[in-house]
């Protein structure tokens, strides 16, 4: 009884805000899944799909829509949510997330007992399978940017955390921040279309002096990459975003000669990828890496003219 109490206090201190564009598939599991007494925010970027039309159904209390006139990126959609929040924290989740009361309870009963984070993330699990009844856990939390390459790509043998630890990173698919905070210094760059913002926003906290925080005794389920429905389109468009929000962060953050340097680095992996996909016939591969070239080509001509790189493909 005490403990249901202790998750009904938590809940009514938090709004959860998502942002969607053509998420219809996923919407409905979401808002489903949101436990009861929470509020909850979604920030709909110019869906085609009736995204938008099925959360204004949905009939569920508490529920507040926001209709972006045009999809300027996941960043721009957090703002605005954000933006709206009234309760003491916000819960920037993913529409294909799934959201416990417990989760929600340990996020801020870790808020409260750190006071001087900024942000703090729930552990991600996959869906169940036989091997793993409660979901695999995903490595969700990383190393600064600039270091990730040192380390060797297979994690799994790294010890996982038995409770709270500050980190460097941690995946924007589940960010629990305080209004405060979001009100007046902790707003995401709306120069990333998609990609990279978490590990801006993380960069961001950590220059102030704040923390970032893993809370393992919070896990969230989250099927991952399914907020939209799968397409080529779909596939070219995370593909290049990807490609130019990796060189605007290394220019934003490490220098311009820092950014060209890892372009050409790039252009030349997905070059060399770009091959062994086409011989093999990977066709979806073969597109990405088709996509991140040309987002990487791009960026060094606008670098080359001197204008301001923005990963939504604009300049200024």
């Amino acid at each position: 009884m005490q403990d249901h109490a202790a998750a009904a206090a938590a809940l009514r201190r938090v709004t959860a805000v998502t942002v969607t564009h053509d998420s219809a598939a996923v919407i409905g599991g979401f808002l489903a899944a949101c436990p009861e007494g929470l509020r909850v925010i979604v920030v709909d970027n110019a869906s085609g799909d009736g995204t938008a039309q099925a959360v204004a159904a949905s009939g569920r209390a508490g529920l507040r829509l926001l209709r972006a006139p045009a999809n300027r990126g996941f960043g721009a959609g957090c703002n605005l949510g954000l933006g709206a929040v009234e309760t003491e924290f916000a819960f920037l989740v993913n529409p294909d997330v799934r959201i416990s009361a417990p989760a929600v309870a340990a996020l801020v009963a870790a808020a409260d007992r750190f006071p001087d984070a900024a942000i703090l993330a729930p552990t991600l699990r996959e869906a169940p399978d036989p091997r793993h009844p409660e979901g695999r856990a995903v490595h969700s939390w990383n190393a600064a940017q600039h270091r990730r390459r040192l380390l060797s790509r297979d994690r799994d043998a790294e010890p996982w955390p038995e409770g709270p630890i500050c980190t460097w990173y941690v995946s924007g698919a589940a960010m629990l921040v305080r209004r405060d905070d979001a009100a007046s210094w902790l707003r995401f760059d709306e120069g990333y279309f998609l990609y990279y913002e978490d590990d801006d926003l993380c960069a961001q906290a950590i220059a102030r002096g704040r923390s970032v925080v893993l809370v393992p005794e919070a896990a969230v389920a989250h099927a991952g990459g399914r907020s939209s429905a799968p397409s080529a389109r779909i596939v070219w468009r995370k593909a290049y975003h990807m490609a130019r929000s990796r060189l605007r962060f290394a220019r934003k953050h490490h220098g311009p000669e820092a950014a060209r340097a890892e372009a050409l680095r790039q252009l030349g992996r997905h070059a060399a990828k770009a091959l062994g996909h086409a011989a093999t016939a990977r066709g979806s591969k073969l597109l990405a890496d088709l996509a991140a070239g040309a987002a990487t080509l791009a960026w060094l001509a606008e670098a080359g003219r001197g204008g301001a790189v923005r990963a939504d493909g604009r300049t200024g």
